[in-house]
């Protein structure tokens, strides 16, 4: 009988360990994206696991593989975020708060209305309650459920 080969588990990147390597770009201590994924290619480049990587720095192996693959082909130019303007809008926890008080306190509101509303993608409100798990609130208050794997409403009987 053929006995399974172990491997030894992976000790993964720490963050911090990586500010306090001086043969780290993050260790210049600049806030810099550019420099932090440059950092990704050159653990990359030296050995260390895609996942861990990703892992380290809370982003994807997919983004991984297509930011180095852009770097590969066009050099560092590929790291800078070339968006101008301003930057993208973010839902600040005051708006946040009153969106989430307005669905809780006229439940049948869609993400859509509710967009209208605070000046906020329809897409951004529908994330931002689903997160709260008050997405579907107007099914409970209104007496609705779905049914099975059909997504069929049904109106609860009382």
């Amino acid at each position: 009988m053929e006995t399974k080969r172990r491997y030894s588990r992976r000790e993964g990147l720490n963050r911090e360990e990586l500010e306090q390597d001086p043969t780290s770009f993050l260790w210049l201590g600049l806030s810099d994206k550019t420099l932090e994924k440059l950092e990704t290619y050159r653990l990359y480049k030296k050995g260390h696991a895609v996942s861990d990587i990703a892992e380290a720095f809370g982003l994807s192996r997919e983004y991984l593989y297509k930011l180095w693959k852009g770097l590969e082909e066009n050099g560092t130019e590929s790291l800078v975020d070339k968006r101008w303007g301003s930057s993208p809008r973010k839902v600040t926890e005051e708006k946040e708060r009153e969106i989430l008080r307005a669905k809780a306190v006229e439940p049948e509101l869609g993400d859509s209305e509710l967009g209208r509303r605070y000046g906020l993608d329809r897409s951004t409100v529908y994330r931002l309650l689903k997160e709260h798990g008050l997405q579907d609130l107007h099914n409970v208050v209104c007496g609705e459920e779905e049914s099975g794997d059909e997504g069929v409403k049904k109106k609860r009987k009382s």
